[in-house]
């Protein structure tokens, strides 16, 4: 729900986003976005409480996993939209074949059935069918879709993550505009500042023993190391030319506190702005950063108050 937070910051500043590339829950809130529907969506999430998000579950184990997911996909499917095709710009969801290990880049059919693929975590949901393909969540393979982004028409790819990557699988230097040593070793600073030790993907900040943990948090937690390594993987082979990290750390059910992941969006938005903003002027070709400079030159010559200003 961080991606919420985000987009409508970037929203609120003046941004135009042009299509949307989601892996996960990022390709739910994706699917919303790109369906006009982000506001409501919002509202919708945020309106849960602890009780009405155990509600949701809909437990099939011992089968392929031990959650269906449907219940709580009917909760959004209003917000998503009906056919991938349909919705207002483009849009894809990533997923994984369970069978072949392939990246399964979604662009085309219904939105449910390819969001439910995309966040189908192995063990907790079960898989996603689709054709003659098994599918399950997307994270496995592609956590951070930026070259997806750019398949789908993206010449500035700003990405958002909720993972904590650890700072010794971070790229020294970034291949594009954005990704910055400044933001690397903010990000590592991030780490150590937030996190006990240097080797710990997941810290346990509730203080309950290792051996008190339930299959689902196991599961859960499992799935987010893997993530992790995986997406700082792709950061380095394929960084997006702006990364927006969001330092949240929710546990996989914790709807109820939408409000407080959205917040942490917001913020991590916001701060991000002005390098944001630079990275976007310094990624435009050099005759029309020169034709802005001369614009806004001629704007504030033109401007009787700033005559006034400059001459005073």
């Amino acid at each position: 729900m961080a991606h919420v937070g985000v987009l409508e910051e970037l929203m609120a500043a003046g941004l135009i986003i042009s299509c949307v590339a989601g892996t996960s829950a990022g390709a739910m809130v994706g699917a919303a976005f790109a369906n006009g529907q982000l506001a409501p969506f919002r509202e919708t999430m945020c309106a849960l409480t602890r009780s009405r998000v155990l509600r949701l579950f809909d437990p099939i184990w011992p089968q392929s996993g031990l959650l269906e997911g449907r219940r709580s996909l009917e909760l959004v499917r209003p917000h998503l939209g009906s056919t991938i095709e349909s919705l207002a710009m483009p849009f894809a969801a990533v997923a994984a074949d369970l069978d072949t290990g392939e990246e399964v880049v979604l662009r085309s059919g219904s939105v449910v059935e390819a969001v439910r693929a995309s966040i189908a975590i192995p063990g907790l949901f079960t898989p996603q069918r689709l054709g003659q393909r098994i599918l399950v969540d997307g994270g496995l393979v592609n956590p951070i879709p930026a070259d997806v982004a750019r398949a789908l028409g993206a010449e500035f790819v700003i990405a958002v993550s909720v993972l904590q990557v650890h700072p010794a699988v971070l790229p020294h230097r970034a291949a594009r505009p954005g990704l910055t040593q400044q933001w690397s070793e903010r990000l590592r600073r991030r780490w150590h500042t937030s996190l006990p030790g240097s080797t710990r993907v997941l810290p346990q900040d509730n203080g309950t023993p290792a051996t008190e943990l339930g299959l689902v948090e196991i599961l859960s937690r499992a799935s987010t190391v893997v993530q992790a390594r995986i997406a700082a993987a792709r950061l380095r082979d394929d960084p997006p030319n702006f990364l927006i990290h969001v330092p949240l750390r929710l546990g996989l059910f914790d709807f109820h506190r939408s409000r407080e992941a959205i917040h942490a969006g917001r913020q991590a938005a916001r701060q991000a702005l002005p390098e944001l903003r630079d990275a976007l002027y310094r990624a435009l070709p050099l005759v029309e950063r020169v034709q802005r400079w001369f614009d806004m030159a001629a704007t504030r010559w033109s401007d009787p108050r700033s005559n006034r200003e400059s001459t005073s």
